[in-house]
């Protein structure tokens, strides 16, 4: 699954309402200035432009984004970091 990191203050220009009507819950940054959600759930909120293949081109084209995307060990290495995961214990 393909995750995208965006700023926050991007996701702050959604309607909280929207946001809790679509029952998502994007994960913020330890610093409070970045969210990651699933490119599926950004695609929602911010529909791509599509990109029509050239003519004898059967491969769709992948949409591109605004932010850094990842997916697999690339992922798990950056929620692994000081940015996405905190020290403090959970009571």
């Amino acid at each position: 699954m393909k995750y995208i990191v965006l700023p926050k203050s991007v996701l702050d220009e959604i309607p909280q309402e929207y946001l809790n009507e679509l029952h998502l819950v994007p994960r913020v940054s330890t610093d409070g200035m970045s969210v990651i959600m699933k490119v599926a759930n950004y695609d929602l909120l911010f529909p791509p432009a599509m990109t029509l293949p050239e003519l004898g081109e059967d491969a769709p084209v992948e949409p591109t984004y605004p932010y850094p995307t990842y997916e697999g060990e690339e992922l798990n290495t950056l929620l692994s970091g000081p940015e996405w995961s905190s020290s403090e214990s959970i009571i």
